[in-house]
């Protein structure tokens, strides 16, 4: 079964997220007052990172007697991975409900390359991932509970709709951010707040930076005190135009 489309988020708001880390949009979430965000799905590959808005697929545990059945055509399940993998539009996320299981992978090089010729911006998965050497060669990145051997035995049965990955109830258009920490899904109508929050922590970190590379000690600078607040609003205005 698949659910209804829905919209995408325009390119530049994606691009601005990409600035932020999952730690930051952590920390926005949690005092925005939501915190089951955080997915402890890591990267096949560290530097691995993707942002983008989420396609889910919702799966149901494999059972023997299903086996022969389940991906033929005239029998199969009505969420078969090539049905949602076509329904990718470029920049999409894919994530996948695969209930916890770290023994088994259901994506392994040929899915990924497939979801890499749609457009997707990387994978999400709530279980392992197989043919790692060969999904490294392919590029994209790609999130899961780690590596392993053997196949996927659950069965999709659904995509574009909510789903349970991790911990985390992730609806389709949710935007996912990814990287070297783990995996955080934005809630769709905080995107805006996100956002626009996320680009000033950014700033803020990256003057920071500057101050402490400078010799500045750390009292007063983080946490950021009034007088230094002044000053990055200032520095955030003459150099960053914002």
């Amino acid at each position: 079964m698949q659910g209804p489309d829905y919209p995408r988020p325009a390119a530049d708001t994606i691009q601005q997220l990409s600035r932020a880390s999952t730690a930051t949009l952590q920390t926005i979430l949690k005092r925005l007052g939501v915190r089951r965000i955080w997915m402890p799905l890591h990267p096949l590959a560290r530097g691995m990172k993707c942002v983008g808005p989420a396609l889910t697929i919702r799966s149901v545990p494999g059972r023997e007697d299903m086996a022969p059945i389940a991906y033929q055509p005239e029998t199969a399940f009505p969420g078969h991975p090539d049905d949602a993998i076509d329904a990718i539009q470029p920049g999409d996320v894919v994530v996948l409900d695969g209930h916890g299981a770290m023994d088994e992978g259901l994506f392994g090089d040929l899915l990924t390359l497939r979801m890499q010729t749609r457009g997707a911006a990387g994978s999400v998965s709530d279980m392992g991932v197989r043919d790692s050497d060969r999904i490294l060669d392919i590029g994209l990145p790609t999130f899961s509970r780690g590596h392993c051997s053997p196949g996927g035995t659950v069965y999709n049965v659904d995509f574009n709709v909510p789903i349970g990955c991790a911990g985390c109830l992730v609806c389709p258009g949710d935007v996912i951010s990814a990287d070297d920490d783990g995996t955080i899904v934005i809630p769709a109508a905080m995107l805006p707040e996100v956002t626009a929050e996320g680009m000033t922590h950014e700033d803020r970190e990256d003057f920071i930076r500057l101050m402490l590379a400078a010799g500045e000690p750390l009292q007063g600078l983080y946490p950021m005190g009034e007088s230094w607040e002044a000053r990055f609003r200032t520095w955030r205005r003459d150099e960053l135009g914002r």
